[in-house]
């Protein structure tokens, strides 16, 4: 009986922590939602425009759009020489595993006859 008692005394604690708990996250000033707040922006005294290379948020989708470009422009310019090198015909192929590209006829032979059920 003394177990069961205390046993209830514990849980009405608990109960009144977490409704305490519950109460001060519903009432108190935050909410239940968290609160956002954006950077500071850019504001300069002589020009009425940020500069290109801002640090910080301001300008971030100008900037990657830019380096973006600048990728592509990269990776295009690859391609190219890669294109012009294959058009050429300047092309030298080596193989380093000859070994590996070797083929069993004989299992090769029973894989087509097992795939066309003779």
């Amino acid at each position: 009986m003394d177990q069961s008692r205390s046993l209830r005394t514990l849980l009405v604690v608990n109960s009144l922590l977490a409704g305490g708990l519950l109460w001060t996250i519903a009432v108190g000033d935050r909410g239940l939602l968290p609160t956002a707040e954006a950077a500071p922006q850019y504001r300069s005294s002589r020009a009425p425009d940020p500069p290109e290379a801002l640090t910080g948020v301001g300008n971030a989708p100008a900037r990657q759009r830019a380096q973006m470009i600048k990728h592509l422009e990269d990776v295009s310019k690859r391609l190219e020489k890669i294109e012009a090198a294959i058009a050429s015909g300047d092309l030298e192929v080596r193989i380093r595993n000859v070994d590996d590209l070797a083929i069993d006829y004989d299992r090769l032979a029973r894989a087509i006859r097992d795939a066309a059920g003779d």
